[in-house]
C-alpha cells in the first residue's frame, strides 16, 4: 500500500524537475544564441579594424600632389593617431572572442548534459508507468481511476470465481 502513495508522487517529482530541467535549458540555449551575436559583432569590427589598415598601407604607397596630399596627410595622420586604439581593440576583440566561444562551448555541454538527464528521467517515468498485461495488478497505479479499478475486481472476485480466474492480485 506504501509504494501505491510513494509511486505517483515520485513521477510528480520527476515531471516537475523535468520542467524545471527544461526550463532552464530554453533560458541557457538564449543566452548562448546572445554570446553567438556578440561574438559576430566583435568579429565585423575586427574586420572593420583590418580594413582601415589596408586603407592605411593604400594610402602610403599613394604619392599626389597638392591638395591630394595634404588630403592624405591628414588621413594617414588621422590613421596613425587611431592605430594603438585600434590595435587596443582588436586585442580585447579577440579576447573576447576567445571568452565566448568558450562560453558557448560550456554552455552547448551544459545543455547536452541536461538532454541526456532529461531522457533518462523520462525513461524512468516511462518505465514505472508501462504494463504489459492487464490482467495482472500493477504494483504502482498510474492513476487514482485505475486504483478504483482494481479495487471493484478485488471486490468482485471474492463472490465471482470467473473473475478470480481472469485477474492476477496482489496480496
Amino acid at each position: 500500500m506504501q509504494s501505491e502513495i510513494d509511486g505517483p508522487s515520485e513521477i510528480d517529482l520527476l515531471k516537475q524537475y523535468i520542467s524545471k530541467l527544461k526550463a532552464e535549458n530554453n533560458k541557457i540555449k538564449a543566452e548562448n544564441v546572445e554570446l553567438k551575436v556578440r561574438v559576430a559583432k566583435l568579429e565585423d569590427k575586427q574586420s572593420q579594424n583590418e580594413l582601415i589598415k589596408n586603407l592605411l598601407s593604400v594610402s602610403r604607397k599613394h604619392d599626389h600632389s597638392g591638395e591630394k596630399v595634404s588630403q592624405l596627410s591628414d588621413s594617414v595622420a588621422f590613421f596613425k593617431s587611431i592605430i594603438p586604439d585600434t590595435k587596443k581593440a582588436i586585442v580585447s576583440a579577440e579576447k573576447s572572442i576567445d571568452l565566448l566561444e568558450n562560453r558557448c562551448q560550456n554552455l552547448e555541454d551544459i545543455i547536452s548534459v541536461k538532454d541526456r538527464k532529461i531522457i533518462t528521467l523520462v525513461d524512468q517515468i516511462l518505465s514505472k508507468t508501462k504494463h504489459n498485461d492487464v490482467t495482472i495488478e500493477p504494483e504502482i497505479y498510474s492513476s487514482t481511476h485505475e486504483r478504483k479499478l482494481w479495487a471493484k475486481r478485488h471486490s468482485e472476485s471474492e463472490h465471482d470465481l470467473e473473475t478470480q480466474k481472469k485477474y492476477t492480485f496482489h496480496p
